[in-house]
């Protein structure tokens, strides 16, 4: 079989998958970087402020199966602008929390879009290909995960040393605004 190129019209969102990917992982990873400053802020210790990123694993964990079942009857497409959404809502959200039970909450809010976010990563990505390019769609799917994983946590770190860790929560609110005015 001849390979053909990828038509333009199939990168675009492709790379626009790719860019989200990457902002979600982000935002997964990104509170690791910042529990030292968000501790100081609530004037709580960092153990007590790392909960928040356990109660995040623990609702993407729980939630993935019941909000893809309550949601499962939603195209893909608008699915997933609905998740982009939610997920820059609650990156908001974090941002004004003005209390730790408000940021556990706005990060619980974002676990949930996390959660059906990678229940259509894929499958989108997929369909935007012919089946020849299937593999190069799930291999940038992963690669933003991977430059997520070695550059989104200490850019993170790096914003919230510069400019406070709200900011890096409205940061990704605002690139996660911008992705999805992209994808629409």
């Amino acid at each position: 079989m001849k390979n053909s190129a990828i038509p333009l019209r199939s990168w675009l969102p492709l790379w626009g998958m790719t860019i989200s990917v990457f902002i979600f992982n982000t935002s997964e990873f990104m509170p690791i970087g910042l529990l030292t400053d968000i501790a100081a802020a609530f004037n709580i210790t960092e153990a007590h402020a790392g909960m928040m990123i356990s109660a995040y694993a623990w609702t993407v964990t729980i939630l993935s199966l019941p909000l893809m079942l309550l949601v499962c009857h939603i195209r893909f497409r608008k699915l997933l602008l609905l998740t982009v959404a939610l997920f820059c809502i609650g990156q908001i959200l974090s941002g004004v929390s003005q209390g730790y039970r408000m940021l556990v909450l706005s990060r619980i809010c974002v676990a949930c879009a996390h959660s059906i976010f990678w229940s259509v990563a894929a499958p989108i990505a997929v369909q935007l290909v012919s089946k020849e390019h299937q593999d190069l769609a799930l291999s940038m799917i992963v690669t933003g995960t991977s430059i997520a994983m070695i550059v989104g946590l200490p850019l993170g770190r790096v914003v919230g040393l510069y400019i406070g860790w709200r900011m890096t929560f409205f940061v990704l609110a605002g690139i996660s605004f911008i992705v999805l005015v992209y994808l629409m």
